[in-house]
């Protein structure tokens, strides 16, 4: 019998791929290696930058790239496609149109996850490109989970320490941590991390939402 084989499109950034399959392995437990979830990953750096195209900084579209690897994935026989990168969400609904194998969307399963953990109101970490799109905001509306923004100062901190990561420069210790803390003396209570750079470097707390761990969760519901 042949097992399911998720594909990934990655790259975006490459830090983010790497923790992605790195949490896919620690979720799961088998007795043997042949036990864990195959998985394609297609790698793809070059797909032009999101949220430059996004916030008009760029005009050259990252959907061709995306449906060239989602095309490749879906010609390889993968049984459904993970992104690990949520501003690539903004071009969801046509790349889903693109191929005929499901992807899965990371935006959908952390609001679904985050009402069920009885979130009512939560503070969205994301790229400016994310929070233009708005993508989130109407995954979150279908569960009445009310979205805030950090202020201009904190977010234009944050665009910074994402490509600080993305381009693999040294990140302070606990840079993100005292943002998350300054924001919560402000009145936030559960963060959701809403890009999968600060995913990376983020400490596991109860007061914050890792997508990465959300969407390896939903991938190995789904295929296992």
């Amino acid at each position: 019998m042949t097992k399911p084989l998720l594909g990934v499109i990655g790259g975006m950034g490459t830090q983010a791929t790497a923790w992605f399959y790195e949490k896919l392995h620690t979720l799961q437990t088998v007795t043997v290696e042949q036990d864990y979830l195959d998985v394609l990953l297609y790698s793809m750096p070059s797909i032009p930058d999101r949220t430059a195209f996004i916030t008009g900084q760029s005009t050259e579209s990252p959907l061709f790239y995306l449906i060239h690897a989602a095309k490749t994935l879906e010609s390889s026989g993968v049984s459904c496609i993970a992104l690990p990168c949520a501003t690539s969400h903004y071009f969801y609904d046509e790349l889903s149109e693109a191929v005929n194998v499901p992807i899965l969307n990371i935006l959908e399963e952390t609001a679904r996850y985050a009402e069920k953990q009885g979130h009512t109101g939560v503070c969205l970490f994301a790229t400016d490109g994310t929070l233009k799109g708005r993508a989130f905001h109407s995954a979150f509306d279908k569960y009445n989970i009310a979205v805030s923004l950090p202020s201009p100062e904190v977010q234009k901190d944050l665009m910074t320490l994402i490509y600080d990561i993305k381009r693999g420069a040294e990140v302070r210790p606990g840079a993100l941590e005292m943002i998350i803390k300054n924001v919560q003396k402000a009145g936030a209570q559960t963060i959701i991390l809403g890009c999968t750079e600060l995913c990376v470097i983020a400490n596991e707390s109860p007061d914050t939402v890792n997508i990465l761990t959300v969407l390896a969760k939903s991938a190995l519901n789904k295929l296992t």
